[in-house]
């Protein structure tokens, strides 16, 4: 950054000059969401504009390097039912629909959009609402990087996946919908895995 401070008695321009250091917010970047260089840069630009506004007076004169960080993606995909682990069953936060085709994901986005009031592991709750959802152009079992079509076929829903990442102990984005905020509906789904790489939405 540079910052013209006025002119010396010699007639020539006095410039002082600092390192600045600007960040953009985070992205997932998967087969569904790739990396958006040119949706960073508004955002940037954004950063060195509030510096400015600030009083600092300066203005951008070179970039002189760029760092991205990237951390690992772990894709998965849901299919048959697998129970919810005894330590998340018993905070009774997760509603887990005990399936037996390969479609646990209609039935997790069903058992959020029309919740039971008892037994709301059993599909037959759900059933008669499957026409309430548009899944034209979806195969089962589905992965995350198709969930976009499935908000693309119905326009009031958002859909955010976890999954639990069982190294580290902690919860890792599957999926972020960037139509959360526009939308009657926003689920979050969890995405359960088994031993023998079966894979479930709950």
């Amino acid at each position: 950054m540079k910052d013209l401070d006025g002119i010396a008695d010699d007639g020539t321009t006095l410039v002082s000059r600092i390192n600045a250091y600007f960040h953009s917010r985070f992205a997932i970047v998967n087969e569904s969401q790739p990396l958006g260089i040119d949706a960073l840069i508004p955002y940037l630009n954004k950063r060195v504009e509030e510096f400015n506004r600030r009083g600092s007076g300066y203005v951008l004169d070179s970039i002189d390097g760029l760092t991205i960080s990237f951390v690992k993606y772990r894709p998965l995909g849901g299919s048959s039912y697998i129970s919810t682990p005894a330590w998340l069953r018993s905070k009774c936060c997760v509603v887990n629909v005990q399936n037996k085709d390969e479609r646990c994901f209609v039935w997790a986005v069903l058992s959020a959009l029309f919740p039971a009031e008892c037994n709301p592991h059993r599909t037959s709750h759900y059933m008669q609402y499957e026409d309430r959802v548009n899944v034209t152009g979806l195969t089962f079992s589905l992965p995350p990087n198709k969930i976009s079509m499935f908000e693309n076929n119905n326009p009031c829903i958002a859909v955010d996946c976890l999954s639990y990442d069982h190294e580290t102990k902690s919860f890792v984005v599957a999926y972020l919908s960037p139509v959360a905020q526009k939308r009657e509906h926003t689920i979050i789904l969890l995405l359960l895995d088994s031993d023998d790489n079966r894979r479930h939405y709950a």
